[in-house]
């Protein structure tokens, strides 16, 4: 994780990139036009990105000062893609507007394990549907090999519960255990998937910076469009 001080380098360097954009852009020949609008349309998607990723420098500590079921939301752009819009609890992330069963299921265990894992059996059966299809509705993005065995691992677990639903309640109460830890696997894994989506945004920017500030617009464009490729590849090396 960086530290506050890097982050406010490189909004300081964020800054300088968008005035020397605005200067060239004065004298730049009509022809250049498209250069200069994805120049531009970098600029203010990574304008809004830094500011997420100086939130989530701090987040750790703002996370362990966080109240039990206060929830922090954030949102990602991605060049030419939906942004990434997810929540975070003191226990990480807790949600995603484009995954609502996986926000469901989140919700429903914690509310089960603020009761010491005692609920009623329709409780459980209600997590029914979202359970079964937490792997047909996960957004494509979050789609790696690890996340979706995690996902299969909920099912399992979820099914022998559902079969053990008449056992004993110390049973059903280990059972029900055994479910949130699957899923705080499953949540952990989803973690590392944003963060590597973020340190990648990172990388491109610091690339363009660089060549910006030497007068290299094209370089620039390039350094940052073949950093971005490797957002593709996360999902494709996982696989």
């Amino acid at each position: 994780m960086k530290s506050i001080k890097i982050n406010s380098i490189k909004l300081f360097a964020l800054a300088f990139t968008a005035s020397s954009f605005m200067f060239f852009s004065c004298d730049t020949p009509k022809k250049n036009t498209t250069e200069n609008n994805e120049i531009s349309e970098v600029i203010e998607t990574e304008k809004d990105n830094l500011e997420v990723e100086k939130e989530i420098a701090e987040g750790d500590v703002e996370r362990m000062n966080m109240k039990e079921g206060e929830v922090i939301t954030r949102s990602y752009k991605i060049k030419e893609q939906t942004p990434i819009v997810y929540n975070l609890d003191a226990n990480g992330i807790a949600g995603f507007d484009d995954w609502k069963d996986f926000t469901v299921v989140n919700y429903e265990l914690a509310e089960i394990r603020k009761s010491n894992y005692v609920t009623t059996s329709q409780r459980i059966k209600n997590m029914n549907y979202r359970i079964a299809n937490l792997g047909n509705t996960i957004p494509s993005w979050l789609k790696t090999e690890e996340v979706m065995e995690d996902v299969a691992d909920i099912q399992k677990e979820y099914l022998e519960l559902i079969k053990e639903s008449n056992a004993p309640e110390k049973e059903v109460k280990e059972n029900l255990e055994e479910l949130s830890e699957k899923f705080d696997d499953l949540k952990e894994e989803l973690d590392e998937t944003v963060a590597e989506y973020v340190k990648i945004h990172e990388s491109a920017i610091e690339e363009f910076n660089e060549e910006f500030k030497k007068g290299k617009i094209e370089a620039a464009i390039e350094e940052y469009n073949e950093e971005i490729k490797k957002l593709d590849k996360i999902i494709e090396k996982k696989k």
